[in-house]
Formats: structure tokens, sequence, C-alpha cells
């Protein structure tokens, strides 16, 4: 009559042990997760005298694992318009404003997903922001398990224990749309392994075979773009920084010997007169612009 109380008692005793193994694992990821997060678009300030351009970010390409898929490829220039805002460097026309600047300037099939198409000038642009995704997956990494490897009761194991890899390829390109010229760019693989909670992501449908290609929400697609995307633009921002201070006005060289007031020298271009403003907006033009950087409008000679 009494033997079944203490295996009742050890079948508590294991539960509530789980139970606590669980939740600190939930509370370790949780923390780790807020550290992975809270670094992606937060970027060194920009150097002093750097002259903020206005950049377009068209739709990029993006192939994945699961095949073509159209969505992605606005979903991934959505998150790199918003990291670019944030690196404080670019004023940001948003997709569908670039789209009609290029519909009012007839210039339609000057850009195509991830590339461009031909050279052309894009009035109220300076650079577009040209991407390319490449074989985007997720897979289970071999030897998953659960908490300790061991699995939950009833089947099946904790979220939190199954490690899935990240991958893709990421091409970017900071591009001077008049001439074609590339400023920036970075090309390179992005690739990390973590538990499913700590990536933030929901698995459908997982199977637990090695190396097996697991299914999970358009939403969480994006959030691994959107940590691609950083990833890539962070290590351009050297880059950036030294083509946005080339657009700078140069500044006189300190100890020059030019003395104040003197002629300049025989063949040389005549001095600025000084800041000059668009006459529709207001908004400073920069040494030889032939258009307003914000409102398009042409610059009088």
């Amino acid at each position: 009559m009494h033997a079944p109380v203490p295996v009742r008692r050890l079948s508590l005793g294991a539960v509530l042990a789980l139970a606590l193994a669980a939740g600190c694992a939930t509370f370790e990821e949780g923390a780790r997760r807020d550290t992975l997060t809270s670094e992606v678009g937060v970027y060194p300030p920009p150097p002093a005298g750097l002259a903020r351009a206005r950049v377009g970010v068209p739709p990029m390409r993006v192939t994945s694992a699961w095949g073509q898929e159209a969505n992605l490829d606005g979903l991934a220039s959505d998150q790199a318009t918003t990291l670019l805002h944030q690196s404080a460097r670019f004023s940001v026309v948003e997709r569908t404003q670039l789209q009609k600047l290029l519909d009012e300037q007839n210039l339609e099939g000057i850009v195509r997903a991830g590339e461009l198409a031909r050279p052309g000038q894009v009035r109220g642009v300076d650079y577009l922001l040209l991407g390319k995704v490449d074989n985007l997956r997720v897979k289970k990494e071999k030897g998953g398990g659960g908490i300790s490897g061991v699995p939950l009761i009833g089947g099946g194991f904790q979220k939190g224990s199954v490690k899935i890899t990240t991958e893709c390829g990421v091409d970017l390109r900071l591009v001077d749309p008049t001439t074609g010229e590339i400023s920036a760019a970075h090309f390179g693989e992005f690739l990390r392994t973590d538990s499913a909670d700590l990536l933030g992501v929901s698995i459908l449908g997982i199977g637990y075979e090695s190396d097996a290609d697991i299914q999970i929400s358009d939403d969480d697609k994006g959030k691994i773009l959107r940590l691609a995307l950083d990833d890539a633009l962070r290590k351009m921002l050297p880059q950036i920084d030294q083509a946005l201070l080339a657009r700078a006005p140069a500044a006189a060289a300190p100890g020059s010997s030019a003395a104040p007031g003197a002629a300049p020298a025989a063949g040389a271009p005549p001095a600025e007169a000084g800041p000059k403003f668009c006459s529709a907006c207001g908004e400073g033009l920069a040494a030889g612009a032939k258009f307003c950087a914000k409102c398009g409008a042409a610059v009088p000679r």
C-alpha cells in the first residue's frame, strides 16, 4: 500500500529539479539574448567634420535555403534603411520615396534588386546602398538535446537547448549612382551558432536530424537579416567615414604661408565667396553641387 509513495516523491523531486534548471537556463538565456540584441544599430559616433549624405536603399536581393522569397528583398532593404539611419552618418530616403524620385526623373530601370543597372544622376540622392544576401539558412547543429542532455518528460526537448547555426553571405556596396563608383563595400559570410532561445527565434516543425534545415517565421528571418546586415555595416564604417570626410570642403592647411588678403597664385581657381544655400528650401549646398541634396532643385549658375 505504501510502495507508491516514495516513487511519487521521487518523481515530484525530479520534476522540481528540472523546473529549477529550466528557470535558471531561461534567465541566463534571456540575459545573454539582451546582450546580443542591445548592440544592433549602436555604432561609434561619426568623426568631427563629417558631411552627412543622402542615401537611398533599393530592394536588395535575398536568396535562401527555402527558395526565392520576394518578401525578403524589401524586408532586407527596410532593415538596412533603419541601420543606416541609426549610424548618424546619413539622411536616409525611404524606399517608397526613392522609387518616387526615380519615377519622377524617368529613371525606371536604373537599379535592379541588389545592383546598379546603369549609372545616372539621381537628384536628391548622393549614394545608393546596394545589397545581396545569399544562401540564407538556419540548420540544427549536431549533438542537440534537452537540459543538460536530458529529454523532457513526455518526449521532446527544451527549445533553449536546441543549437542552431544561422549563415548567409552578405554583399553591401555604397555606390555613387552618377558614376557607378563604389565608395565603400563589404563582402563576407555571416555565421553564428546559438541556442534557439538566445537568438530569439521560434522553430517551426523542427526535425532533430543533424544538419537538418529548420523552418522559421518571416519575422525571425527578419531578425537574422538585421544581425547579418548590422555586422556588415559595422565593418564598412571606416570606409564610409573616409568617403564622407572626403566630401567635406577642404579646410585651409594650418601653418599656411599665404598672407591674409594676398592675391591667389596665377592659375589658381577663384576662391568661393562663402557657403551657398538652396533658393528653394534653404539647405546648405556642397561645393560644386548641381542639385540641392534635400529637395533636388537645380542650383543656378
